[in-house]
């Protein structure tokens, strides 16, 4: 009896390798852009209205471009780039707008945005944008080496960075200023007490982009701040034979 003949295997299309976030109040606007961005390919595309629909799609998943528009309900634009540029550094932001410079000043650059182009643009232009976005890459990921001796590098570099620091504790996020930390957010906490609590995870993996846009919350040196957290962590260590 012959066998049956092997299935073929048909060939899978190129799977999204990168979700792009576009954010735009106008429902139109939002539906050619839909259509017309169907041929960026190795792109996952999801949509918001708002700044604050953004927000909540960049707590669900991880996004490697943003896309924009500045005038907007509820969150507009311009709050929306300062919230990413803080909470989620390593996120390249690209700005759609009608307004021109005289009227935004290029503050979404100050902000944290790379790139502004003139609403509507031209689909090639905007996905070149989207492209060139894409290849954004953090500073650096340092993994393996604790965070102290991170630190102490920064500080005699007198280095201005912004840390995402990730452990199985979760995800905490350190603001330096000229080798100082300003500012630290795990959680519902911040300042002093987030950054005690990162400072106590073992060699946890370090992701950094050179840019810092916080106030400043955390006024005591660095050597200051390692040194109250190392104390932190001895008390909350148990003694030797100790159940």
């Amino acid at each position: 009896m012959s066998l049956p003949p092997r299935p073929r295997h048909l060939a899978q299309p190129n799977l999204p390798t990168k979700t792009l976030l576009v954010v735009e109040d106008d429902r139109a606007t939002l539906s050619l852009y839909r259509a017309g961005l169907k041929g960026l390919q190795g792109f996952k595309i999801i949509m918001a209205e708002n700044g604050g629909q953004a927000l909540e799609m960049l707590r669900e998943e991880p996004v490697d471009v943003l896309v924009t528009d500045l005038n907007m309900p509820i969150m507009d634009g311009f709050n929306l780039i300062a919230k990413v540029s803080r909470f989620y550094p390593q996120v390249p932001i690209i700005v759609m707008t009608g307004l021109d410079e005289s009227q935004h000043l290029n503050t979404p650059l100050q902000l944290g945005a790379i790139r502004i182009l003139t609403k509507p643009p031209r689909l090639t232009i905007l996905m070149d944008a989207i492209r060139t976005a894409s290849q954004f890459e953090p500073a650096g990921m340092v993994r393996g080496i604790g965070l102290n001796s991170i630190l102490q590098l920064l500080n005699w570099e007198k280095k201005s960075c912004s840390l995402t620091v990730k452990s199985e504790a979760g995800m905490g996020l350190m603001y330096l200023k000229e080798g100082e930390i300003v500012h630290a957010a795990y959680r519902a906490e911040e300042s002093l007490a987030a950054a005690y609590e990162i400072l106590a995870w073992d060699r946890p993996d370090i992701e950094f982009v050179e840019t810092c846009r916080v106030e400043q919350t955390i006024n005591l040196p660095l050597t200051e701040l390692l040194m109250n957290a190392a104390i932190l962590s001895d008390h909350r260590r148990p003694e030797f034979g100790e159940a």
